[in-house]
């Protein structure tokens, strides 16, 4: 029975920490450094990597936290992990949280994490130059399931495009890049921070071409998907052969936390985050889509934010 509840009060104790309301003082100089832990998704995912980018950033910044991404199911686990105050902080893609705080009215928004462009690849030699042309095609559209699928079929369908007018391939996004590079396809939807590696090495060893979205077929296109997309561009010679601007829409990323998450410490979280956005992009490219004025609190205003994170924006003028 004793070691039972030793169990238990160890675990609860694990649990308070993660969350971060306990706290932990520095010997070098008596602050006490507050421990958060940062849901991510699988070890090594794209997600994992640029929360342990953002973690590090911060940690090195501001001497009142310590954060850690942690291994998690992935973003649509994370929605609820936030709401049972199981973890501090979190990363979801805005779809997934505005269909979560349905569910969950104390999750609140922070700020977008990440930009992802939605990329509409195609073999240059094909000469395909609009979204339209994409008629009578091969495209890939994701697998069944995943995100990239429900994007691509809503983007279809609102440039004019019915299942029946392509043949869709249902391949993941590393498969759909390999069977570009082989012809087995001849366009391939992918969302993804610039430069996406597979697209880059597509572009090297096949040329690649990347079809705008934008206009009001984009405004479609984002009514579709709720008003959870924002309007992006992939800078020219982001990636060989493409050397103009490709104007298109992206899903952001964002950090979420609980209601009841201390005010003044997501305030300070949310100001170190922005005050070094520079050190951010030296530390990975995939935060060079990010825009203090644009894109940091874009798409997702049906969703409350976090007070902390409100203060902070006010005080730099994005929220009147």
């Amino acid at each position: 029975m004793k070691l039972k509840r030793l169990s238990i009060v160890i675990l609860l104790a694990l649990t308070f920490m993660i969350y971060g309301c306990g706290s932990s003082t520095s010997a070098d100089n008596g602050v006490k450094t507050v421990q958060w832990a940062l849901g991510t998704s699988g070890s090594g995912s794209s997600p994992y990597v640029m929360g342990g980018v953002l973690s590090d950033v911060v940690n090195k910044n501001y001497k009142g936290l310590n954060i850690s991404p942690q291994v998690t199911a992935g973003f649509e686990e994370n929605v609820g992990l936030v709401a049972n105050k199981t973890i501090a902080v979190a990363e979801v893609n805005n779809s997934q949280m505005i269909k979560g705080y349905e569910k969950y009215q104390d999750i609140r928004g922070l700020f977008n994490f990440q930009i992802m462009p939605v990329h509409v690849v195609v073999d240059a030699k094909k000469n395909i130059k609009t979204i339209q042309e994409l008629k009578g095609k091969k495209i890939n559209i994701g697998a069944p399931g995943q995100v990239t699928r429900k994007i691509a079929e809503a983007l279809l369908a609102s440039y004019g495009l019915t299942s029946n007018d392509y043949s869709a391939a249902a391949l993941s996004t590393g498969e759909s890049l390999e069977a570009l590079k082989d012809g087995q396809i001849d366009a391939g939807i992918v969302i993804s921070n610039p430069p996406m590696p597979g697209i880059a090495e597509a572009a090297v060893s096949k040329g690649v071409d990347l079809l705008a979205i934008d206009g009001e077929l984009a405004a479609k296109f984002n009514e579709a998907m709720g008003l959870t997309l924002v309007p992006s561009v992939i800078p020219a010679n982001t990636y060989k052969g493409v050397d103009h601007d490709v104007h298109t829409m992206a899903a952001p990323v964002v950090i979420i936390a609980h209601k009841d998450l201390d005010a003044d410490l997501v305030y300070e979280f949310t100001k170190t985050v922005w005050s070094n956005l520079d050190k951010l992009k030296a530390a990975h490219e995939g935060f060079n889509s990010l825009m203090l004025d644009q894109s940091a609190i874009a798409g997702w205003d049906k969703v409350s934010m976090h007070p902390g994170a409100e203060k902070y924006f006010k005080e730099i003028g994005i929220i009147k």
